[in-house]
């Protein structure tokens, strides 16, 4: 019987366990797993707070539908009733600009306008900065294939001020990073293909598939669950062998020696394994592989993190002037604001706040700011409330606030992502029974985790194989 140890056990953790679960299971492959977590619960960012009637999001509130993978895992879990889909016809984005929540014009595919009017009568981009978006039709593609950060790209395609009201703050928002930095061709590679193939991404734009005739697809673009993301969690937990589940306990040093993985444990346990898993943060990775294997160490390290804040507050809905009629609003970093986006998550989704209520979710650190989530949390609620009088005209005193840190919890796809983590893999495959999982290589979004979860669980089982 071959022993498997996951070290960590947020959604790629247990998306490893669970494909190596169904598949052994289902081949009679004589595997066994363990999964270690040293929090005091599993899940990792995916943290749904359920009070009152509001259902609040501590990390992600929803997975994108275009990648499979957590579609197929939620069907495959029971869940699929419980799928919902962002409210549509309310669809609607503001980027604050010069003072003002200015709507993004409808028809923008993340940074490239699709639909003329809109854009042409949009008070977010100055008629300078629209002619020279315009303009890219004409300006020729690039013609090596190297990576390049989301700002280089941007300016040259669209110019400068698509990059400051549009792309960073769409973009580099997603990922909490410094435009600059951000590494395209690990990110939106479809942009560079589409330069590549169309000479033009407006003209690439206008040659992909429209929509149905009707205005609906299948699904939603952004997909979760009715009574939030953590129902996966929960249900991936039923289905994992709870003898092999430990939590509260963290791995503090890892050896090998003939031919298996030796880990202790800080309760003074010690674990025997054939093979690791270690889907925890690069830089965690790298403490514990320091002793077996340095390069590699070395290489997780170069992989940096930031850390961010959500603070959402409930309010009773008489009491605010605003509409909330949209999903929320961006902020461009040159605005010098303390927030950097604000979700309005009761209008982007049902069943998040009993009826008479409305539920609203700030962002503050980042890659610009991260100072601002160290503050306690009364300073960080009093910071959002601030931000949403001077932005949103909101003076009402909520009657739920729900504070969550993510200390260094999100990875940089810095320039260059896509070469380091080949070169973290190699040095990897050089270590016999040992596995990478997680958000700093393939993907951050859930999807991209399960994906790599599932990844590892089918190298895990061709062990098996004769």
């Amino acid at each position: 019987m071959k022993k498997v140890v996951i070290v960590g056990g947020g959604i790629a953790g247990l998306a490893t366990a669970y494909y190596l679960q169904t598949r052994a299971r289902a081949t009679n492959a004589p595997i066994e797993y363990q999964l270690i977590e040293s929090a005091p619960t599993f899940g990792g960012k995916i943290v749904s707070a359920r009070a009152d009637g509001f259902v609040v999001e501590g990390g992600p509130d929803s997975f994108i539908a275009q990648k499979p993978a957590a579609l197929e895992l939620c069907r495959a879990l029971g869940l699929g009733d419980q799928l919902i889909g962002t409210n549509d016809a309310a669809r609607k984005v503001f980027v604050w600009s010069r003072g003002q929540l200015r709507p993004m014009p409808a028809g923008m595919n993340l940074i490239v306008p699709t639909r003329i009017t809109p854009f042409l009568t949009s008070s977010l981009v100055s008629w300078g900065g629209k002619l020279r978006m315009g303009l890219e039709l004409f300006i020729p593609p690039r013609r090596d294939d190297g990576d390049e950060s989301l700002a280089h790209f941007v300016r040259r395609r669209l110019g400068a001020e698509a990059l400051d009201k549009i792309a960073e703050p769409m973009i580099a928002g997603i990922y909490v990073a410094d435009a600059e930095d951000l590494s395209l061709q690990s990110t939106f590679p479809r942009f560079l293909e589409m330069e590549k193939k169309y000479g033009s991404l407006i003209r690439g734009m206008r040659q992909q598939p429209r929509p149905p005739q009707n205005g609906k697809a299948a699904t939603s673009m952004f997909m979760t669950l009715r009574d939030g993301l953590q129902e996966l969690v929960e249900a991936l937990l039923d289905q994992l062998d709870h003898d092999a589940l430990l939590l509260n306990r963290r791995v503090v040093a890892l050896r090998r020696d003939a031919g298996a993985y030796h880990i202790a444990l800080n309760d003074g346990a010690a674990i025997r394994a054939d093979a690791v898993v270690f889907a925890t943060p690069a830089y965690v990775s790298a403490e514990l592989l320091q002793a077996i294997a340095p390069e590699l160490a070395s290489a997780l390290r170069a992989i940096g993190y930031v850390s961010t804040a959500t603070v959402s507050l409930g309010f009773r809905r008489a009491e605010l002037s605003h509409s909330l009629e949209g999903f929320g609003f961006v902020v461009p970093s040159s605005e010098r604001r303390k927030i950097t986006a604000c979700t309005w998550s009761s209008t982007k989704f049902n069943h998040r706040a009993p009826d008479g209520y409305a539920l609203v979710r700030g962002f503050i650190g980042g890659a610009h700011a991260e100072a601002l989530m160290e503050q306690d949390d009364a300073a960080l609620v009093q910071t959002v409330r601030d931000e949403l009088r001077a932005m949103m005209g909101i003076t009402a005193t909520p009657v739920l606030t729900k504070v969550f840190r993510w200390h260094k919890a999100n990875p940089q796809y810095a320039v260059g992502h896509q070469a380091r983590v080949t070169a973290i893999e190699r040095l990897a495959a050089q270590q016999t029974g040992l596995y990478l999982a997680g958000a700093a290589y393939h993907g951050v979004g859930i999807p991209d985790c399960i994906a790599d979860g599932a990844r590892v669980a089918a190298q895990l089982l061709k062990l098996e194989e004769p």
